[in-house]
């Protein structure tokens, strides 16, 4: 790049553009030696081949944010290691290999390299991509109760698998790991086969799967069986499948990794490189900046949880460095750590008088140091949520995504990067809850909410503005690309059947409307800008997208 990448964001968008651009090619390097495999099974050379750049992916694709493609070819990985140490191949399993393999990598490079966008206007203007969708096993004999489960679970973006028999659900968890199951608690093949199933493959796995069980039973009996089967929903049937999204949902999320924002400063450079990697053992995103002058920019750009410094440096003091960091309201209850080898007890409490909430003396061994930076992120995040998330929804609130659109609108004017802005409203909402009642209404929100969050891209910045009203912000996207993508979500909405208290099902439509930076660089006139595109979609008829 001609510009110097002064941000941590831009160098993973870099590192991103460049893993994304080698791709194709390293895919391609799999399946050409995968041939050479099929072609003679016992070509020692060609699978110790296999196996490097099998490992490879396995390692750099979870680095640059692709987990499902890393996770993959980790479960690819171990198929072929049996027999590059010498278990000869039969045909069926060469062939079934290759086909599992050349499928996934095919599709991986359909559905998880998106275009990386400010790299040229071509590229800004394609349709952009959402990742590969999060694969769910439906094992189930009930053929028409899984035929609307996958149409509806597809709305929400997911990967679907249906399964009629227990005996291929090993196989294929073994070929290709799944988010996660949802299994029918009893089958012919016995009372509780789908509960002895789900136990038979856990003890053959490495990491547990999520597991939600379905059954026409309500009895305790089977939701005790459920339990001790390491359960993580149960639904009877007819099953809501906009509630089992819900609980699919809350699963992931919980298996997510935590990733705290750690910021550390300190003018040594070999020190800081150590912490740095110490935290990121512990699976903390972290920001070594060796330039106190670079805080603030840094603060606005990378949005630490935590800030971790030196009292020592030769510009300013740790202490004169957390108090202008306290100066801005933005960062104020932001926890500072000093980590230092200072052990005059009356300077660590000028530290603390100056905004530290603590004080770690050096040497400091790496469990306790991870311990102490994670528990005091972990607070942050959780008052953070309270303060800045809608109840309901989990987004972010109204005060929140303000923040976060002129926070946006700052950094895109100094990358010169587009940005894009959409409001959007559902439709009829008052007659929706007059005709079904307040808690489906709160479910329709609720849908929208999970809907926009799984649609879109990670960096994209979804909240709840209001009432039935929410907002999503585009980084480093124009109006006419934003526009394509919230119609297709819009599309999608549509088709989702709500349900009723009263057993009854409905449909919901919402209207929206989109504005970019070639509209106005103040939040506060994007924003109108953006909510009068949405009124013109109203004023069209509803259940459509404006540009403004």
């Amino acid at each position: 790049m001609a510009e110097k990448i002064d941000s941590l964001q831009e160098k993973l968008r870099a590192l991103e553009a460049v893993f994304i651009q080698k791709l194709p090619s390293k895919i391609a390097e799999i399946t050409q030696t995968l041939q050479q495999i099929v072609e003679r099974p016992d070509n020692k050379d060609a699978m110790v081949v296999m196996h490097r750049h099998l490992h490879t992916m396995a390692g750099s694709a979870g680095t640059f944010g692709f987990a499902e493609i890393g996770n993959q070819a980790r479960a690819f990985e171990a198929i072929l290691k049996p027999h590059l140490e010498g278990a000869p191949w039969t045909n069926e399993e060469l062939q079934a290999y290759s086909q599992e393999v050349n499928s996934y990598f095919d599709y991986a490079l359909k559905y998880d390299t998106k275009p990386v966008n400010g790299v040229a206007d071509s590229v800004q203007e394609e349709e952009k991509d959402v990742g590969t969708p999060q694969l769910i096993y439906l094992v189930d004999q009930d053929e028409a109760q899984n035929q609307e489960i996958t149409v509806q679970l597809e709305h929400f973006g997911y990967e679907v698998v249906r399964m009629n028999h227990l005996g291929t659900l090993a196989t294929a968890v073994a070929r290709r790991r799944p988010h996660v199951i949802v299994i029918e608690l009893s089958f012919p093949e016995g009372k509780v086969a789908g509960a002895e199933e789900i136990g038979r493959i856990k003890q053959i796995e490495r990491f547990r799967i999520p597991t939600v069980f379905v059954s026409h039973s309500n009895s305790f009996d089977s939701r005790l069986l459920a339990v001790r089967s390491s359960g993580d929903g149960y639904f009877t049937k007819p099953v809501d499948v906009v509630a089992l999204t819900e609980r699919i949902e809350a699963i992931l999320q919980n298996h997510e990794d935590q990733g705290f924002r750690v910021l550390i400063i300190d003018d040594d450079a070999v020190t800081s490189k150590f912490y740095g990697a110490v935290l990121r053992d512990a699976g903390m995103n972290v920001y070594l900046l060796n330039d106190p002058t670079q805080i603030l920019t840094v603060m606005t750009d990378f949005r630490p949880e935590i800030v971790l410094m030196d009292v020592y440096m030769p510009v300013c003091s740790g202490v004169e460095l957390s108090r202008i960091i306290r100066q801005d309201n933005s960062y104020v209850d932001v926890p500072i750590v000093f980590l230092s080898s200072e052990s005059d007890m009356s300077k660590q409490l000028d530290a603390v008088k100056a905004g530290a909430d603590d004080f770690i003396t050096k040497p400091v061994s790496p469990e306790y140091l991870k311990s102490s930076i994670s528990s005091r992120a972990e607070r942050y995040r959780s008052l953070r949520a309270l303060i800045m998330r809608d109840g309901l929804t989990g987004l972010y609130n109204h005060t929140a995504i303000k923040e976060q659109l002129a926070s946006e609108i700052s950094q895109a004017g100094r990358n010169g990067a587009p940005l894009a802005l959409a409001m959007i409203d559902l439709d009829n909402f008052k007659m929706i809850n007059d005709t079904y009642g307040h808690p489906a209404g709160d479910q329709v929100l609720r849908t929208l909410a999970r809907l926009l969050r799984q649609r879109l891209r990670r960096s994209d910045i979804v909240g709840r503005y209001g009432g039935e009203e929410f907002a999503v912000i585009f980084p480093d996207t124009t109006a006419s690309v934003a526009a394509r993508v919230l119609d297709q979500v819009r599309v999608a909405f549509a088709k989702i059947q709500q349900h009723s208290e009263g057993g009854g099902h409905f449909a919901v439509s919402f209207s929206g409307g989109v504005a970019d930076l070639e509209a106005s660089l103040d939040a506060d006139e994007l924003f109108d800008v953006a909510d009068a595109a949405m009124y013109a979609s109203k004023q069209k008829g509803r259940n459509c997208i404006s540009q403004a």
